[in-house]
């Protein structure tokens, strides 16, 4: 395999990984961006604890659907790579050049 080659295989891969690290990042978000005010009940620390679970599941949630998004760009990348050289080798062998 020539060199062209490898570097036309390889080039899918790496963006495709690029995105799924830049598309994970972008859904993190820093936490809450306003404060409240903190009582000494225990109703308001147990609600405290349950909005916190929730938005970190929330955040979880939106971290997964990047990765999945990113993992389908991925899979989409490498079939049509595979369709590509399909395609590619079908030249070749109808050209006899093998």
């Amino acid at each position: 395999m020539s060199n062209c080659n490898m570097i036309r295989n390889i080039i899918p891969m790496l963006l495709s990984l690029t995105l799924l690290t830049g598309c994970a990042s972008d859904f993190v978000s820093t936490g809450p961006s306003s404060s409240s005010s903190v009582t000494s009940s225990a109703t308001d620390s147990g609600s405290d604890a349950a909005n916190q679970a929730i938005q970190q599941m929330n955040q979880q949630m939106a971290v997964d659907a990047a990765n999945a998004a990113a993992q389908q760009q991925f899979n989409d990348s490498m079939a049509a790579q595979q369709l590509f050289e399909n395609q590619h080798n079908d030249e070749f062998n109808a050209n006899g050049l093998h």
